[in-house]
């Protein structure tokens, strides 16, 4: 992974608001550089002209020997298109949303609307916003809004997606032809336990009647209630795995010091006493992600854990405590944190990410929506590309 110094960070902040965020570190740094003297002046050309001024105002703290609170934000790429290619180890899908190729900042909507245009008829021309508008919503479930934009092309818009995000396409029908008909509610748990918890609503109106006034209006209102049919169940539980990557974050990066240097140590001391039923252990043979919410049942009852699970743990900790804790700030996809630990923030995010990867986490929440036990068929692994990737999050 490429290493940057907190200037440097700065200096890639400051080109993201300015607009230049889908080039390469080093031209956003360069950009900077060039401009170094003028950069108030670009303010008002400035995509978003507040935060611009803020990067800007921060880069000259610094440079005049002040301190500075300051955090670098920095954006995943296409997060929802980029969680489900990973988690079907999709090489093809995976390379359009950073986590492939280590030497470029790929635009995968860019990507996606030359594909389609290159498809349709010479007088037509999809700009990006609109197939960017048309693929997020795609991939959790919606055909309206395609529909809407492509018009009777639609069906070229929905090739290109088979064609270039093949495991991202096929787990987004997967998830949708999970819902059940008869159910009120669709849940389930992710590997640090937390239970996502979705119940089935619906608008209907009701005519009620006012005496008083002699007036009998339409309500509206949302039940709970079946539905034959729904979309949702793609969207909830992509974003449950989204918002468990953050959890995971957060807890790597802003930890307990004395906490985790405890767990660890028990870990290396235990002897084994291995029992199944440990719910650390559950968690892990159905998910085969290692996790580090529950530090008290993993220092008090290291003795029972599985030894595949104690190595990854240790491995965890050996990372997390290579660094000293930080703050993390996170809004959905958009993680910020002081320019000095920008480094290990893109490094936990890319680290956690590859082994998502390669866990069964997506299987696991797939059982639990169909009521059975089977398995995803996927890609070969890809974690390796994914660890070595520089533009997961930038």
């Amino acid at each position: 992974m490429k290493q940057f110094n907190p200037m440097q960070y700065l200096a890639i902040d400051i080109a993201n608001h300015y607009g230049l965020d889908k080039l390469n570190y080093e031209d956003r740094i360069n950009w900077v550089k060039t401009n170094e003297k003028y950069l108030e002046d670009f303010q008002d050309q400035a995509e978003e002209p507040i935060l611009y001024y803020k990067a800007v105002k921060a880069l000259r703290d610094v440079q005049s020997g002040k301190p500075t609170g300051h955090t670098v934000a920095l954006d995943a790429s296409n997060s929802g298109l980029q969680i489900m290619s990973a988690l079907m180890r999709c090489k093809k899908g995976a390379s359009l949303t950073g986590i492939i190729d280590p030497d470029n900042r790929v635009d995968g909507y860019t990507l996606i609307t030359e594909r389609v245009n290159a498809k349709l008829d010479n007088d037509l021309n999809i700009p990006r916003k609109k197939a960017k508008e048309a693929t997020m919503t795609a991939f959790y479930g919606s055909t309206a809004v395609p529909e809407r934009i492509f018009g009777d092309n639609v069906d070229v818009f929905y090739e290109v997606l088979e064609e270039e995000c093949a495991g991202a396409w096929e787990l987004n029908q997967i998830l949708i032809q999970s819902w059940n008909k008869k159910a009120l509610s669709h849940s389930w748990y992710l590997p640090d336990g937390h239970y996502a918890y979705c119940p089935v609503m619906e608008t209907v109106a009701k005519r009620v009647t006012l005496s008083d006034w002699d007036y009998t209006p339409v309500m509206e209102y949302k039940e709970n209630m079946a539905l034959k049919f729904g979309l949702s169940n793609s969207a909830n539980a992509i974003h449950s795995i989204d918002g468990y990557l953050l959890r995971t974050l957060i807890r790597r990066c802003n930890y307990k010091p004395k906490l985790i240097k405890n767990a660890r140590q028990a870990v290396i001391d235990s002897t084994d006493e291995f029992k199944a039923d440990n719910v650390l252990n559950k968690r892990w043979f159905k998910t085969k992600m290692a996790d580090i919410t529950d530090l008290e049942t993993i220092t008090n009852k290291a003795n029972e854990l599985d030894k595949e699970l104690k190595d990854e743990l240790v491995r965890i900790f050996d990372m997390v405590l290579s660094h000293e804790p930080f703050d993390v700030i996170c809004i959905h996809d958009s993680f910020a944190t002081h320019p000095s630990h920008c480094n290990q923030l893109r490094f936990h995010y890319k680290e956690i990410l590859a082994e998502l990867s390669d866990s069964t986490v997506i299987d696991d929440i797939c059982n639990q929506l169909y009521g059975d036990v089977d398995t995803i068929e996927k890609g070969e692994s890809i974690s390796q590309y994914i660890r070595n990737s520089n533009y997961a999050i930038s």
